[in-house]
């Protein structure tokens, strides 16, 4: 599974066309079940014995997607009737709509205001799409499995909205040397794409605390 972003696009399509932006209890905990089966799939392919990434057809990834979201399509309902009772074409929602919806996400629900990201996105966060790293961002803040680093340390992201304006606090507590730097590689570009500005600094443990604000 190379292209993290076939997961992406099956997701967002079917999803735009079940139902606008709506995001209640019941929607929440539809998407957690639908990006943990994802993760599930992403990590059996990356785990293959032959050692080579297993590659999934387009065609299955769409229909486990689809299938995922059946699954809890009566949750997604019951969001559409509290929220948006009226009848209407959904609209596809864009990165930065995304990013306010995460930190939504993180925002009004205490249990998650500091979620791990693991090891493992980091392969997908240097390889892929902008969309297919929010997607990656947003199943990493979604997901129930918060596993440590395998290096030691950890990534915790934090998020909330102030006068129409997102921000996130990552915090980056890995102190040994890694190849890669997941916010060199992730976020900054990711900001500068989304015409944002990101501020850094070491902290006290000799890791990295970083603020991403994107224009209001």
């Amino acid at each position: 599974m190379n292209d993290i972003s076939l997961l992406e696009d099956a997701l967002r399509a079917y999803l735009n066309r079940r139902c606008r932006r709506a995001y209640a209890h019941d929607l929440r905990n539809g998407l957690q079940g639908i990006f943990g089966g994802v993760d599930a799939l992403t990590r059996a392919a990356r785990s293959t014995t032959s050692g080579k990434p297993l590659t999934v057809p387009l065609e299955q990834l769409t229909n486990f997607v689809q299938q995922a979201i059946t699954n809890h399509e009566r949750g997604l309902e019951r969001a559409l009737e509290h929220i948006a009772p009226e009848q209407h074409e959904p609209a596809p929602i864009s990165c930065r709509e995304l990013l306010i919806e995460l930190a939504r996400f993180l925002t009004n629900d205490a249990a998650r205001n500091n979620v791990r990201i693991r090891q493992d996105f980091q392969d997908d966060l240097k390889t892929t799409t902008v969309l297919a790293r929010l997607r990656l961002i947003g199943l990493a803040l979604l997901t129930d499995s918060i596993d440590a680093l395998a290096g030691g340390g950890e990534i915790r992201i934090s998020g909330r909205t102030i006068d129409g304006r997102v921000q996130f606090e990552i915090i980056d507590t890995r102190t040994q040397p890694r190849p890669v730097s997941f916010v060199s590689d992730a976020i900054e570009r990711l900001v500068a794409e989304l015409s944002g500005r990101i501020e850094s600094k070491q902290n006290e443990t000799g890791g990295l605390a970083v603020r991403v604000e994107l224009p209001a």
